[in-house]
């Protein structure tokens, strides 16, 4: 199966239509549908299914709004050409002339434009331009629909196009309506790839024998609806050999994967990515201050520490939304202070978070992996019978 065959669903419009939250609850109804994809973000605004998780005050000190520049374009451009899932591709309200280009590599166009209450014309001159960006790029439109703050949700057509409106596209809300319910069987559809399919397509091509499909697993160790929960991580490390070379595949928290990684030490481990394939989680620089020399570090990348109670936090971020795997030097970390424990916190990829954790786990009582939505870090690794493997540490 070439990966030119999966579809890329380019979803546009004009700022403030409510784009991130339709994304959102596009790739939730599809998921719980069980049809297969990946959402690729082709702007830089640092947003994800954490922003609309999450309370809004710690929405607002995450995220991050990035550079578009000519690495970031290569980047996306790179992913686009090179799909190893379907893909929904959540792209910003005013492209400029190089991230036009980049929707040009797209199979396929979700447009949602929004009113304006103090513009009565602003809906029909947004839905010309991008009508237009669509035909300029040659990408056909599967769908146009009108984003309204109040009123009433509709479907008009599902034929040739689903047309509809669809009301109350407020972060934090559950997107609903006859329009919403149209649009995700047409991606559905057009997502026609059996989960089994690509599980075993992706697992076939793992570098190790011994691969760890999580979203089964999760069924396999009684996890409600194949969600995951922190006190879940001792009967999952129980289940598994220690020390054993290990390759880690499917939707999991980033403390699951922390926790895998930690325990297949110091065997080496390889984690599936939707953008890049297999890899392995690279070396990364520790340094006294963090630093590199200034012309190495990748464009954006921050990584500093802060004391917590009895723990260290280490803070990693960055303003670019696409990090250079094969750039790993350009990545540095501060030398954490010898401390009980350490917090690994950042809105940042698994590849970069598991080759942290195994870098500095060994130095450490304990180690703790962050996530908003649980408002603490989860322990994935330790040797402190005061901090057990699963336990939430406040932060």
């Amino acid at each position: 199966m070439l990966s030119a065959t999966f579809p890329a669903v380019l979803i546009g419009g004009p700022p403030h239509s409510g784009k991130s939250v339709l994304v959102y609850s596009l790739t939730r109804a599809l998921r719980a549908a069980r049809v297969p994809h990946y959402v690729l973000r082709a702007c830089p605004d640092g947003e994800g299914d954490w922003s609309n998780e999450t309370d809004e005050a710690v929405v607002k000190t995450i995220r991050r709004k990035g550079p578009f520049n000519a690495a970031f374009v290569n980047s996306v451009a790179a992913y686009l050409q090179k799909r190893h899932l379907p893909l929904l591709v959540d792209v910003g309200g005013k492209p400029t002339p190089d991230q036009e280009a980049l929707f040009g590599l797209c199979t396929h166009a979700i447009l949602l434009i929004g009113d304006r209450p103090n513009d009565a014309g602003a809906y029909a001159r947004n839905t010309a331009v991008w009508q237009e960006i669509a035909s300029r790029q040659q990408i056909p439109i599967i769908a146009q629909i009108r984003s309204v703050l109040q009123g009433e949700n509709q479907l008009v057509a599902t034929s040739p196009i689903v047309a509809g409106t669809i009301a109350g596209l407020e972060r934090g809300t559950a997107v609903s309506g006859p329009a919403f319910d149209a649009l995700v069987k047409r991606l559905a559809r057009l997502f026609d790839y059996s989960e089994s399919e690509l599980t075993s397509l992706h697992l076939a091509q793992a570098p190790v024998e011994l691969t760890l499909d999580l979203p089964a697993l999760a069924q396999t160790l009684g996890a409600l609806a194949g969600r995951w929960l922190p006190q879940q991580i001792p009967a999952l490390l129980d289940y598994l050999p220690e020390q054993t070379p290990l390759a880690i595949y499917g939707r999991a928290p980033n403390w699951i994967y922390s926790a895998l990684a930690l325990h297949a030490l110091p065997a080496p481990v390889w984690l599936f990515d939707a953008r890049l394939g297999w890899i392995a989680p690279p070396d990364l620089p520790v340094t006294e201050d963090g630093n590199t020399a200034v012309s190495a570090v990748q464009t954006g990348w921050q990584a500093s520490q802060r004391p917590g109670l009895g723990y260290t936090i280490l803070e990693m971020a960055t303003k670019s939304q696409y990090l250079n795997w094969e750039n790993p030097g350009g990545l540095p970390l501060p030398k954490p202070q010898i401390n009980a424990g350490l917090v690994l916190s950042g809105k940042i990829p698994n590849w970069l978070l598991l080759a942290a954790a195994k870098q500095l786990a060994p130095d450490f009582d304990w180690l703790a992996v962050y996530q908003p939505q649980l408002g603490g870090a989860v322990v994935v690794n330790s040797g402190n019978q005061g901090y057990p493997l699963g336990k939430i540490v406040s932060i």
